[in-house]
């Protein structure tokens, strides 16, 4: 039996939920962009608790399946309360280092931000979705 939850993303089994089918194939479509052509940037914006995280989680999800591409949800919580800007660039190149197992490349600054998006250093095209929550 479903029930109803306010509380983090939706369980597909247990909770009542919108699909919003139409807004994830579009997320999708312009993300992924034409053939050959190169995706958008896109901003999802909405008041707090409905359901920005979990659209973006099933985004997330479906272009997983797809081997073209690299895709990355990051939360950038963990940076809310740092200051300096190299920690930041740091800590943010060691996320991604990690999950796209970029382990032979070294961020300590922001002058060294570049080399994560320098060309040879990643083998597909990346998908990189921000979130400001968890």
């Amino acid at each position: 039996m479903r029930r109803f939850s306010s509380y983090g993303s939706p369980s597909k089994k247990s909770h009542y939920y919108a699909p919003r089918k139409a807004l994830i194939a579009n997320a999708l479509r312009q993300l992924k962009g034409e053939e050959d052509e190169g995706g958008h940037y896109i901003t999802v914006w909405a008041p707090r608790q409905t359901g920005k995280t979990w659209v973006m989680q099933e985004v997330v999800s479906t272009i997983k399946q797809d081997a073209k591409f690299d895709v990355v949800l990051l939360s950038l919580q963990f940076l809310y309360e740092e200051n300096d800007v190299n920690i930041v660039a740091q800590l943010f190149a060691l996320e991604l280092v990690e999950k796209l197992n970029l382990k032979k490349l070294t961020i300590n600054s922001l002058k060294d931000f570049h080399r994560l998006f320098k060309r040879g250093t990643l083998t597909k095209p990346l998908i990189l979705i921000l979130d400001e929550t968890k």
